[in-house]
Formats: C-alpha cells, structure tokens, sequence
C-alpha cells in the first residue's frame, strides 16, 4: 500500500484494529472536515469518502476510503463496558482517566474494514498496517471533532486526547519512531527486590506479550528496555534476535548477562517473550526437588529403581532452580504431585514393566545386580523422559511447583 511502511517479519495475532473515542455526547465528526483533515496530516495517502458503503442513516456508519482500502467509523450512544484495571492503568500517567470514563455516555468505534474494491489485486494488510491506519483516522477524528474525552485501544489501552494528537501524526514512520506507545503499555510490579514489567496490548502484533524480570535495574532502566524491545518486536516481529533461548549482554555492566524464552505468563497473561537474569547475582535462586521424597520413598516403581541404582532423587536431573519470591509460599501444589504420582503409576501398571520386575528381583535374590539393571534400565529411561518433561514445564510455566504470587505495584 502506497505511503504505508510494512515490516517485512511481523506476526500477528489478529487483523482487525480497533480503537474506541470516548464522547460525552453520541455524535459523528463532519465527513467533509475529516476528509480534509486526514489529507493535511497524512499528503502521502489518497483519502476520500465512499458514497458506495454510505448509510442513509444520519447516525448510521462513516466510510472512509484510503488508497484502495476501506475504514468505518460507527457511533455507538451508550458508554464503553467498565474495565476498573485498565482505567487504574491509565490514571498512572493519565490522572483525569477515571473522570474521562466516568463523563463519556457515548463512544466511536474505528476500524479498517478490508478493501474498497472487490478485487482478488488489493493485498490485505496485516495488522501492523491495520493499526497504522486506525492511528491515522482516529487522530484526524480527534481533531475534527472537539471534546472528545480519550481514546481506548483495542479495549485494553486508555489515553487522553492529548497525547492521541501528540502522537497520531507519526501513525506511518517507521521503526523506531512510530506511535508504539499508543497500542501497548506497561505495567510495572515488584518481584522480591527486582522491579519486573509486564505489556499489556503488544500481543495483538506478535502474538506474545512481554514479561520482564532482570535484576540492577530501577523502573526508568525497565521501562527503556521494554519499551525498546516492544517497538522493535512490532516492526520486526519474533526475528532470530529474540529467539527463544537467545542470550545476550546488557549495556549496563551491573546488569550482565540476560536470557529470552518464550513462555506461558507466570501472570496469566498468556505466552510472553519472557527476560530474566541468566546469573543469580542476587541470591534469589533456591533448588527443589522434581520428585519430592514423599513420592520417592513410597512409590513402588521408585523404590525398586532405587534398589538398583536407576533412581537417585538428588542427582542434578531431579533438581530444578525456582525463584522462591515468585510463589505466595514453598508449599508444593498437590495437583503437581498428584500428577506426578498418576504418570509414575501409569508406567507401574503396564505389562513391559511387570515381567521386567519380576524377572529383576529375582536376578537380586541371587545377587545378580547387574542383570536387574539392565531389566529395568527402560523403565529409568520413562522416569527420567518424565522428569525432563516436568523440569522444562516448569521453566515455561507451563506447570506450578507452587502457587504463583500476583504482582505487587513497586
């Protein structure tokens, strides 16, 4: 599309970008004034209205045509749904947020609508380019129609009209200056010591949002590097810089060395690109056991692979580091254990493993060791497939040892 910067790596997880202008009074801008507005901010494009799609309806629906695609404006004359978390978000750098939310009686719903023409030539753009282009409309609404009261983006970013007009005219320059800041926000919370951050919104480009826990650094250091990481994911997407499992040295020497995985939030708010400190400088890392000692002394699987040196609960492979402050307490949850206890029984149960310990204890009764080894050897190999399994589930937080703590604003 002509005039629109498009990254070349960015993967979405959705298309359609919505944004929603908070009014104290249900009423559309004036077509002809937002024409003209859209073509002084943004010359680079073809703006026009679409008598085709046109509504008899005073209030019904506004088309916009950009270049060969199509944007709406619908009125909607009743408020937004209440979201108490995302205004609290907002009233951070926002403070009249809750009384722009509680003033508005109704809102705007922006959003591309595909092409204008019917035509298999028209590209569909991805949702970067949807995004731009709703940050274009939205901005020229905001200045055509006066007292708007904020702007909530994809339903779950609110900011003040102001800072919309600060930033919406950059709606099509590339990375690194482009509005990224209106499409995503940070959340800051506190870890033990460790200032952490999560996003919320970046998903919407990339499919992932950002869950950030590196210790040496006060909130300005966080902010910077998850705001840099974020505006470099939505132009660039998951490209080889931030693969999972990528290490690299931060800038600040106190800092050292950070590690990237992609991960399910500890949060619960999905899969994150997740950063953390690759070296405990602060002494948060503890070991636990996968296989607690109450399993291992009293399964009888472990139990007999004890017997003959298959099992042994304190070797490395049945060790995991956890951060104990990212938990409410070191109680382990039952679900995990029971879990555990279910797989091991599973494995106890089948035909394979009871000729193989019968045949092993009596290769024990005659002393024979090395033969009830080599019986039982398959079934270490199932233990040890399982302890692996568990150790990477619980790396991913894809599984919980313990009940994971919520975040605590720093």
């Amino acid at each position: 599309m002509t005039g629109i910067n498009q990254p070349e790596c960015s993967t979405s997880a959705m298309t359609v970008a919505v944004a929603y202008i908070l009014l104290e009074d249900a009423r559309l801008p004036n077509e002809r004034a937002l024409i003209e507005t859209l073509r002084v901010r943004h010359p680079g494009l073809r703006w026009d209205s679409f008598p085709a799609a046109a509504s008899n309806d005073i209030d019904g629906p506004m088309f916009i045509r950009v270049d060969d695609h199509l944007m709406t404006i619908l009125l909607m004359p009743a408020p937004m749904p209440y979201d108490q978390q995302m205004w609290q978000r907002a009233s951070w750098v926002w403070p009249e947020a809750f009384h722009a939310a509680g003033r508005h009686r109704a809102h705007l719903v922006v959003s591309t609508m595909g092409s204008a023409e019917n035509i298999a030539e028209t590209k569909a753009l991805g949702f970067a380019e949807n995004a731009r282009l709703t940050t274009a409309v939205v901005g020229a609404v905001l200045e055509a129609l006066p007292g708007c009261l904020g702007v909530v983006w994809g339903g779950q970013v609110a900011h003040s009209p102001e800072e919309w007009l600060r930033q919406s005219p950059r709606a099509f320059d590339p990375f690194p200056n482009h509005p990224y800041s209106l499409w995503m926000e940070i959340v800051h919370y506190l870890s033990g010591k460790t200032i952490g951050a999560y996003t919320t919104g970046l998903s919407a480009f990339i499919g992932l949002e950002i869950e950030f826990e590196v210790d040496g650094l006060d909130q300005r250091g966080v902010t910077v590097r998850v705001a840099d990481a974020s505006s470099y994911l939505i132009a660039n997407g998951l490209d080889k810089h931030l693969k999972s499992g990528t290490v690299y040295t931060d800038d600040d020497e106190n800092v050292g060395r950070v590690a990237v995985l992609h991960r399910s939030s500890r949060f619960g708010i999905g899969p994150v690109v997740s950063f953390f400190s690759l070296h405990d400088r602060a002494g948060r890392l503890k070991t636990y056991p996968i296989i607690p000692a109450t399993i291992s002394r009293h399964h009888p699987l472990l139990v007999m692979l004890s017997k003959v040196g298959l099992f042994d609960p304190t070797k490395d492979e049945n060790q995991i580091e956890l951060r104990p402050d990212h938990y409410v307490s070191e109680v382990r949850l039952d679900s995990l254990d029971n879990g555990l206890t279910g797989e091991l029984s599973k494995i106890l149960a089948t035909d394979g493993y009871a000729e193989a310990d019968t045949n092993a204890r009596r290769a024990l009764a005659s002393g024979d060791t090395a033969s009830a080894r080599s019986f039982l050897l398959p079934w270490a190999e199932k233990v040890g497939r399982l302890q692996l399994a568990v150790q990477v589930a619980l790396s991913l937080c894809d599984a919980f040892m313990f009940m994971p703590a919520p975040p605590r604003s720093p």
